[in-house]
């Protein structure tokens, strides 16, 4: 085997190695995607508020709240998430997020939402802090980013500003006492999905 022989043949080892090095990328984004889809459908239905699910979306929404709020907790994020989507359901049929939010003992909580908590850290958006604070353990949300522009239409800023100004003064116990008073939250058992049906009954005065 000449030089030159020997020399290509590292070429093309080299070229094969890179090609089955972005085969396998692919294949773990591919897999990533399914495996996120599985959870978080992108079919509209009633339980999604007619919209697929918008990752993109929630992220400009948590981190919204997250830099209007001084001390965001995890519990009270949850519940300004499903204000918000109700809300914006209710006065445009369609849903911000297209979420799905289960009933669980503190209030409504988006399905999966540690999930999609673990996607954002990953990512470098936001993250979940564990604050000590007399002897209680507080879940803070932390934003390691700005808000991206041209995410949320205006509409949807709005609703969000006026959920934030609503519950400004609430702590995570009060919100989470305040969404048990919703006739969807009521209707329904732990662990059941509540439907967007709901969001005609929410009255925010």
């Amino acid at each position: 085997m000449t030089e030159n022989e020997i020399a290509l043949d590292e070429r093309q080892k080299a070229k094969l190695m890179d090609t089955v090095e972005k085969l396998e990328q692919d294949t773990d984004y591919r897999v990533g995607r399914r495996f996120f889809e599985m959870f978080f459908s992108r079919i509209p239905c009633e339980e999604n508020g007619f919209k697929g699910f918008d990752y993109e979306k929630l992220c400009a929404m948590v981190l919204f709240f997250a830099h209007e709020s001084s001390e965001l907790l995890k519990t009270k994020l949850m519940k300004l998430l499903n204000y918000s989507d109700m809300i914006f359901y209710k006065e445009n049929g369609i849903s911000m997020s297209g979420l799905k939010y289960a009933h669980l003992p503190y209030g409504p909580v988006p399905e999966h939402f540690d999930m999609l908590l673990g996607k954002m850290e990953a990512a470098h958006i936001a993250h979940i802090e564990v604050i000590y604070d007399n002897g209680y353990e507080k879940h803070q949300v932390i934003p390691e980013c700005d808000m991206p522009k041209d995410i949320l239409s205006q509409e949807e800023l709005d609703v969000l500003q006026r959920i934030f100004v609503k519950f400004k003064d609430f702590g995570s116990v009060d919100i989470s006492n305040y969404s048990h008073n919703e006739k969807g939250y009521n209707d329904t058992k732990q662990g059941e999905i509540i439907s967007y049906s709901y969001a005609k009954d929410i009255q925010l005065n």
